[in-house]
């Protein structure tokens, strides 16, 4: 593993131990372990990282309250694949933040990736209907928490 890698990892797993405390460690492993992150672990880190649910809470229980909330399709189904742009959406209306001119007008999955990337929350240029695994979904998630923390 090259040492860029390796400090890359370290920070984003820090910033996680961080930012999110009250996460079980068995549930955070778990997501860290996916290789295609599902719609449960972009919903439950969306949602905890918000104080919605708790660190107990199953990820089908943050899902069932995404949808009721408006924020997830109510055909999507907790070990479905999440898109960039699902769980960008989640993550911005959990943490109630505003997003630019586009996302104001037209607020969804589309504009709330776009927000991602343009702010430097994505560490790389993702479109909105793109697959992640789970340790790109907890290293954007520590990024959006850090940026958007510093600035309230």
């Amino acid at each position: 593993m090259s040492r860029g890698l390796r400090l890359l990892l370290v920070s984003a797993l820090l910033s996680i131990a961080y930012l999110l405390p009250a996460q079980s460690n068995e549930q955070i492993d778990a997501i860290l372990s996916e290789e295609v992150a599902t719609v449960g672990s972009a919903a439950y880190i969306a949602l905890s990282a918000s104080d919605i649910i708790n660190d107990d809470t199953d990820p089908a229980l943050a899902v069932t309250l995404a949808k009721e909330a408006g924020w997830l399709d109510s055909e999507r189904d907790a070990d479905q694949p999440a898109s960039f742009g699902e769980f960008a959406f989640l993550m911005m209306q959990a943490r109630e933040v505003n997003g630019g001119v586009m996302y104001r007008v037209f607020p969804g999955p589309r504009y709330a990736a776009r927000e991602f990337v343009y702010q430097g929350w994505s560490p790389e240029n993702r479109g909105p209907a793109s697959a992640m695994s789970g340790q790109f979904l907890i290293r954007v998630a520590g990024n959006f928490l850090d940026m958007t923390e510093a600035t309230r």
